[in-house]
């Protein structure tokens, strides 16, 4: 124990800027985790209800036991977050931070797996550290690794199967963990169902023409690949081909009223040319503007990696396409493979930062070597950059603790679930929702923490069979415009710009939160 206590102070001492880097990058991620952003997602909200309803009641809203893709609205939402969440929740109950902590966890496991891949890119440890310094300050990566959308867990899966892979070249048996880790993505986001066989494709027939990996091994591990991956094929067959569901004492493989693959990529419209080179373009304004206009995806002011890393992105492609192709680097085309698979990704899918998100570590990456290549050819340029870099970087963190948080509150319904719980408490009776929230009977699953049998044998949706089912009500939960009648035993929740002047309010009890209300009559109790 004591040789143990001595070899980790040793360490300790030994990567004083290593420890500093991570501890900074872990406090821009964790401070306030469950709190900022304020409120929740509906896609937060949904992931997380399945998650604690399934952990508790072996089914989930739409009552499908253990789904391997859950159908949530209707269209479907990836199943792997919620079964990742269910320790959290077990442990800390459903809450905002139990449902974000694994967003947070592998937010923490990107750094020091950005920092491993940097040691296999770099001849040098300087260079190892910069790529964690530019993940640990990255915009994307803070923002993404501090709300629970289910699809940010896909880079960082990804991330960690292009490590074990650069390990595997040296040592065969990690190659295991790469196959497993890309098959596991399968079941992250639906992005993946193109990103992972062709990735996988390109990186076989790299590792075979250069002889660095045997052919049979290679056949060994795509056949791992497709029995992993066979009920998530299973999934888009039968959606695809109209068939029923899959029900096994293991998992259930469910149909979804519509597919939501089919909406979000042009593969299925009858305009694929078309489709194409519109998004090419926006694709290419993403990476040169940094933004998509989504404030949950990016401030404006700092895109997904502040302004000035276009130059040293520009040099980095440079830099990994000689290593590759000149060097001969294993490592640096692996990289380049991922950068490639990932921009034609990008060409059949509708663009936003969350669909692309598989971009941005290879694009850290590349800024990197920019970055290491200016700084060893330029006298300053390291100090400078690593200055200016640092100088964004106390901006952001700024702006996003301060400024932010009321920015971003309305889109996350800050507040919502303060009156729906006061709400449940303040009556017996009928409860009137908003429906100026989208999805707002999910919000009622979450803090109310319904039996998912109760829900799935009252409800009544509006639009039934729709891509995105909206509950007109279930139980004793009515969504959508009411007129409030004093006394009586009904309640009402509202938006507070929706609240009547206090002249009309004769006869309620107001109880404001931040952005809603609550109207409770004489005869609500």
């Amino acid at each position: 124990m004591k040789v143990v206590r001595n070899k980790t102070w040793l360490w300790i001492r030994s990567n004083p800027l290593l420890i500093l880097i991570f501890a900074a990058g872990a406090f821009i991620r964790l401070w306030y985790g469950g709190a900022l952003p304020p409120g929740l997602n509906q896609d937060e909200a949904s992931i997380g209800y399945d998650a604690y309803a399934i952990l508790h009641h072996g089914v989930d809203r739409n009552g499908v036991s253990l789904p391997v893709h859950l159908i949530a609205w209707g269209s479907g939402q990836n199943a792997l977050y919620a079964y990742l969440s269910m320790p959290f929740i077990y442990v800390f109950g459903l809450n905002e931070w139990s449902v974000r902590a694994v967003s947070m966890l592998m937010g923490l496991i990107g750094l020091g797996t950005m920092y491993g891949i940097g040691r296999k890119l770099f001849d040098t440890r300087r260079g190892a550290l910069i790529v964690l310094f530019l993940a640990a300050i990255c915009p994307w990566h803070v923002m993404m690794s501090r709300w629970a959308l289910e699809s940010n867990l896909f880079p960082t899966l990804a991330l960690l199967a292009v490590y074990f892979l650069l390990l595997g070249l040296e040592r065969p048996r990690w190659l295991f963990g790469f196959t497993v880790l890309l098959a596991l993505s399968m079941y992250a986001y639906g992005t993946a169902y193109f990103f992972v066989p062709v990735f996988a494709l390109a990186a076989a027939i790299y590792l075979w023409v250069s002889g660095r990996i045997k052919p049979l091994l290679l056949l060994a591990h795509g056949a791992l690949l497709a029995l992993l991956s066979l009920p998530i094929l299973l999934f888009l067959y039968i959606n695809r081909a109209d068939k029923s569901e899959i029900v096994t004492p293991f998992f259930t493989i469910p149909k979804l009223t519509v597919p939501r693959v089919e909406q979000v990529s042009s593969v299925f419209s009858g305009n694929v040319a078309e489709g194409i080179a519109a998004r090419l373009r926006s694709l290419l304004e993403l990476l040169i503007s940094g933004t998509d206009g989504l404030p949950w995806n990016a401030m404006p002011d700092f895109g997904y990696l502040y302004p000035i890393a276009i130059p040293f992105l520009v040099i980095g492609i440079g830099v990994i396409a000689g290593k590759a192709f000149v060097a001969k680097s294993a490592p640096h085309a692996i990289v380049g493979l991922w950068l490639i698979t990932a921009m034609l990704m990008g060409l059949i899918i509708d663009i936003n930062m969350n669909r692309m998100n598989i971009v941005f570590y290879p694009l850290i990456l590349l800024a990197s070597a920019g970055v290491v290549w200016s700084g060893e050819r330029i006298r300053h340029s390291l100090k400078l950059s690593i200055a200016a870099f640092t100088i964004f970087f106390a901006m952001f963190g700024w702006q996003y603790f301060t400024k932010y948080p009321e920015e971003i509150g309305p889109s996350f319904y800050e507040s919502f679930g303060d009156a729906i719980r006061y709400a449940s408490d303040a009556t017996d009776g009928p409860i009137y929702v908003t429906d100026k929230v989208n999805m707002p009977y999910i919000y009622v699953l979450f803090y109310e923490k319904i039996h998912p049998e109760a829900f799935a044998s009252s409800v009544v949706y509006a639009n039934p069979g729709s891509p995105f089912q909206q509950a007109a009500s279930f139980g004793r939960y009515i969504f959508g415009p009411a007129v409030a009648e004093s006394g009586s035993p009904a309640v009402y929740i509202v938006p507070n710009y929706e609240l009547p002047p206090a002249a009309t309010l004769e006869g309620f009890n107001v109880r404001s939160f931040k952005n809603f209300s609550v109207l409770t009559g004489a005869s609500s109790n």
